[in-house]
């Protein structure tokens, strides 16, 4: 990677960290999520319009448009709900580090870029980070008995399906998160090859906010959306202004950086968040989920640096 894609990556991992932050703080989540999005494709609205005069995309670009609107519905959805019930340094780093770990694969099998040995092993660190954090979490008790009777298929079902271990609904809307970072960050390295970042961003802002505002809709009422636009205000715009900025500036880097290195690169965003849990959130960041966090960090970056 160059120095100036490192630059450009090292500023929207703050900007994420930051607006997920915001979210996690929101007494609505998923609302939050959405509203922030239209807001900041509300913003750059004029800017966009002018782009899409000059230079209209082709019938690719926008096949790529509209896949990145329905697969960041499916983001906005899952990480605003996941936050509903989880901790913003469970949440964020399972998230972000199951898509760093599902980045590269697709990278190689579907691109068709490669990885060396120092990239694979920065693989192996983040999901041994993952499963750090998991521990943190669950507990090593019930780790030690998932891990033991695992051997035994027969009776690992019996017991799981007769004890009252499950996992938490926050992690399972974190993993399907972390699978959708996978995939929309190898369709959006190709689809700003063929539309300009900007443009690009604005129709996933605004796409993907108004199909969650429809999503949860059927959740909320109309009045809820109503007030806490009025209410936040402030936040939304805050915060859909640090939306858009962090992902155009990853989107940026992609136009002349390979997305095997740029997306893990991106995930120092992890300790961030993780440091944003434990001194503004007030979160229990314990030894071992720190190591995590710290584990999938450097899995991140050996893989951005590697050769």
């Amino acid at each position: 990677m160059s120095a100036l894609a490192i630059m450009l990556v090292v500023t929207s991992a703050f900007a994420h960290a930051s607006w997920n932050l915001m979210v996690r703080r929101a007494t609505r989540p998923a609302v939050t999520t959405a509203l922030m999005a239209v807001a900041s494709a509300i913003l750059v609205l004029p800017y966009a319009v002018y782009l899409l005069i000059v230079d209209i995309p082709s019938m690719v670009g926008w096949l790529f448009i509209l896949a990145t609107i329905v697969l960041h519905i499916w983001y906005f959805a899952t990480l605003g709900y996941a936050y509903n019930t989880g901790e913003l340094s469970i949440v964020y780093p399972v998230a972000r580090g199951l898509g760093l770990a599902i980045i590269p694969i697709l990278g190689v099998y579907v691109v068709g870029e490669s990885m060396s040995w120092p990239a694979v092993l920065g693989a192996i660190a983040i999901v041994s980070g993952i499963g750090l954090i998991a521990q943190s979490d669950m507990g090593s008790t019930n780790i030690r008995r998932v891990v033991a009777i695992a051997p035994n298929w027969a009776l690992f079902r019996r017991v799981v399906g007769k004890t009252r271990f499950k996992l938490r609904r926050a992690w399972l809307l974190a993993m399907a998160t972390g699978l959708v970072i996978g995939i929309y960050s190898v369709v959006d390295a190709q689809g700003v090859q063929h539309v300009r970042p900007i443009v690009y961003m604005f129709f996933l802002q605004l796409g993907g906010g108004l199909g969650m505002m429809v999503i949860q809709s059927r959740i909320e009422t109309r009045e809820a959306f109503i007030d806490e636009a009025k209410r936040h205000w402030k936040i939304l715009i805050a915060g859909g202004l640090l939306q858009f900025a962090a992902y155009t500036l990853v989107l940026t880097a992609l136009t002349f950086s390979p997305v095997s290195y740029v997306g893990p690169f991106r995930e120092i965003s992890i300790l961030i968040a993780v440091t944003y849990g434990s001194l503004v959130l007030k979160e229990r960041v314990t030894k071992v989920r720190l190591s995590g966090a710290i584990l999938i960090a450097i899995g991140g970056i050996a893989i951005a640096l590697a050769p």
